[in-house]
């Protein structure tokens, strides 16, 4: 019991440690560049015959991710049965990041959507893989504008892996270098590119050169906040 109560100090410690480090850093340079694996686990989703699907638990389809930058509660009308150990094992909660992890074309593979809200009992499909925070250190709107940049997607195509389909993994994302700046750093942004998101989405009926000027203005924006130049070494 002595054994055990020192190693959960010590990793307490570390992580106080690593936390104060990133903070550090943060505020002498405005963010911190930290490997994708050190801030999600991943994992890959249900795969079940169809026969299972109509009836049971809120079942998050690869259609859900490839659509949505952000998923609700109330926009997952798909479910599935599941046992108790797959519900324990690919449930989701809020800040979960969906990626879609094979398609046709290199440019299908990586589109991102992030769960705002926590579902009890809800798993996802076996086409997309889950990354679950290991941090508090990401706001999940920051996660949903990150993973839509263009630098990311340039990652993403020019890292999946093509047989037949193109296909992209757990580890591949796990090796992007994601800039983290300070949580009142990314709420700043959020707020910024929230608005253009919503213009972007709520003026979908006529006025489509305006929605068009909207949507670039947005991109423009969105990878203008989310750039950050490399720090020195």
């Amino acid at each position: 019991t002595d054994r055990q109560t020192d190693r959960q100090t010590d990793r307490q410690t570390d992580r106080q440690t690593e936390l104060s480090a990133i903070k550090l850093i943060q505020y002498v340079f405005g963010y911190v560049t930290l490997p994708m694996g050190s801030l999600f686990d991943f994992r890959n989703g249900l795969s079940k015959g169809k026969d299972f699907f109509g009836s049971g638990i809120p079942f998050i389809r690869y259609t859900d991710v490839y659509n949505n930058r952000f998923l609700k509660e109330e926009d997952i009308t798909a479910l599935v049965e599941c046992t108790p150990a797959e519900i324990e094992k690919l449930g989701v909660h809020r800040g979960d990041v969906f990626f879609t992890r094979t398609s046709e074309t290199a440019e299908d593979v990586g589109w991102s959507s992030v769960m705002l809200d926590d579902i009890g009992g809800c798993v996802f499909n076996g086409f997309t893989i889950k990354a679950t925070p290991k941090t508090n250190y990401l706001l999940p709107e920051y996660c949903a504008f990150c993973f839509a940049t263009e630098d990311f997607r340039k990652y993403v195509t020019s890292h999946c892996a093509f047989t037949t389909r193109a296909s992209l993994t757990g580890k591949t994302i796990a090796e992007y270098q994601l800039a983290v700046p300070s949580i009142e750093k990314q709420q700043e942004i959020v707020n910024v590119l929230n608005k253009f998101h919503s213009i972007c989405n709520d003026l979908s009926a006529g006025l489509p050169a305006e929605i068009e000027a909207r949507q670039k203005q947005y991109e423009y924006y969105r990878d203008k906040l989310l750039s950050f130049k490399e720090l020195p070494k």
